[in-house]
């Protein structure tokens, strides 16, 4: 799970760690200094700070290169930037944005790529001109490679080549649509919905980020469902790949049941590198960075079933499984989907500092820098995941974007098979919004997620199809 919480001050004082001394000479340069910060912060806080190489701040100039050449070889995650205020906005859910989320995948034995609409955001430019399941093949006039993929972000203008999609088929283009970025934000409560099936009166989420600045619209999305009476709950986490701890633990007092979420009730526990375990055991006012808590929130939904139903998908990470996790201490949680992620770690973030005449003071000539590494990773109260793959779904069913079913709707596969879970009934009949024909079994799925945002997932997996 990755957190925003800052360790600046408060974690300075430990006797392990060495600050950075700023030199007085003229002619220090920044990568150098900048590199001396990062190897003290990671040789303290790293998770895996006993399987760093050897390499001295002077060895590399580009403390880009120099940060991820320290970094554990299955560390996948943890990540500098030198433009803070650009990230925090996109963590933060206001930024600069198209509003929409992709999926991207390569055309079998081609070198050509296209991208696939997930949704879009209310208000957004995106939401003016494409729909979900929207095939992209070309970006500013020309065939999508795997370079282009960072274009889908960058603010200004946008053409996109929108293709017709049959079965197994990406066609040729059907329409050309022009985009503008805006500065907007990004509510990470998507999609509300209410369904009635019986005695069962059940609320639909889809929360595609955990994003504490909006932990406004999750109380009012769930004191809407609490109004209607709601009898079950179906968390959508398919596209979530995390973000901050804010954020995770209002979303799990508002779901554990009541008598459970308590405030202060302890919701789950870090664990850290050795040596930060040993002093944050040995004293009491660490005691937030080894246990979580429940929090103060207004809108539990106090669930008669105690029963969750989360919808999930390879895609669903670190601070949504994190959620999965913690609330299996508490309740019933059926997962439907496919296989999770498998982030069980922490990312804390890091301002270049020095030490200033006995004082720990901000480096304001690398206030632009920020690093998250891994520093802990995080379990249930009961010791839950203990293993590295991701969390295997309860009842297996694909996610296939290509289908044209709208998020929310009743007919949407993973809704449909959750709704018929909860009320005993079989699935509505999966019929997309036109005349496409979902995609085979052996093609969905496999695709790459595209934002390169915080909590960005992307490996090498793809789509074949035809073309």
């Amino acid at each position: 799970m990755n957190t925003l919480k800052k360790l600046l001050l408060a974690l300075t004082c430990l006797s392990l760690f060495t600050a950075c001394n700023k030199d007085d000479s003229q002619d220090e340069e920044l990568p150098l200094r900048m590199n001396q910060f990062i190897q003290n912060c990671l040789s303290t806080f790293y998770f895996w700070n006993d399987q760093m190489p050897n390499l001295s701040p002077e060895s590399v100039n580009d403390p880009n290169k120099y940060f991820k050449q320290l970094l554990f070889k299955d560390d996948k995650w943890s990540l500098i930037t030198d433009d803070v205020d650009g990230l925090m906005a996109e963590l933060a859910g206001t930024n600069e944005t198209y509003g929409y989320e992709l999926a991207g995948g390569q055309f079998k034995d081609s070198k050509q790529c296209f991208a696939i609409v997930l949704y879009t955001y209310p208000g957004s430019p995106a939401r003016k001109f494409l729909d979900r399941g929207d095939a992209i093949t070309q970006i500013n006039w020309k065939n999508i490679t795997e370079d282009d993929f960072p274009e889908f972000d960058k603010p200004g203008t946008i053409t996109l080549g929108i293709a017709k999609v049959q079965g197994n088929t990406i066609g040729p283009v059907e329409r050309i649509v022009t985009l503008e970025s805006k500065v907007m934000d990004s509510d990470p409560v998507l999609v509300s919905q209410f369904f009635e099936k019986g005695a069962h009166k059940i609320g639909y989420l889809m929360y595609t980020s955990f994003t504490s600045n909006f932990n406004s619209s999750l109380e009012k999305t769930f004191n809407e469902f609490k109004a209607k009476g709601i009898t079950d709950l179906i968390l959508d986490l398919r596209y979530n790949h995390g973000g901050d701890d804010q954020a995770a633990a209002f979303l799990c007092s508002a779901i554990a049941p009541k008598d459970k979420a308590v405030k202060g009730a302890l919701l789950s526990k870090e664990r850290w590198n050795t040596a930060c375990q040993q002093v944050f055991e040995n004293d009491p006012q660490y005691d937030e960075l080894l246990n979580r808590y429940f929090i103060d929130v207004n809108c539990n939904l106090d669930l008669p079933s105690k029963k969750v139903y989360i919808l999930t998908s390879h895609e669903t990470a670190s601070a949504s499984e994190y959620t999965i996790a913690s609330l299996k201490a508490f309740m019933d949680v059926t997962l439907v989907g496919t296989r999770t992620y498998g982030k069980y770690f922490t990312m804390y973030s890091f301002a270049p500092q020095y030490e200033e005449n006995g004082k720990i003071v901000q480096d304001k000539e690398l206030a632009n820098w920020l690093i998250f590494p891994v520093c802990s990773r995080f379990t249930n109260i009961n010791g839950y995941p203990d293993f590295s793959n991701g969390l295997e779904p309860d009842v297996y069913v694909e996610d296939d974007p290509f289908n044209g079913i709208g998020l929310g709707w009743q007919n949407e596969p993973l809704l449909a098979k959750a709704i018929a879970l909860i009320s005993g009934e079989n699935p509505m009949p999966m019929k997309a919004q036109n005349d496409i024909i979902a995609r085979g079994k052996n093609t969905a799925s496999s695709f790459i997620m595209l934002p390169k945002t915080l909590n960005d997932i992307k490996d090498n997996r793809v789509i074949y199809m035809k073309q």
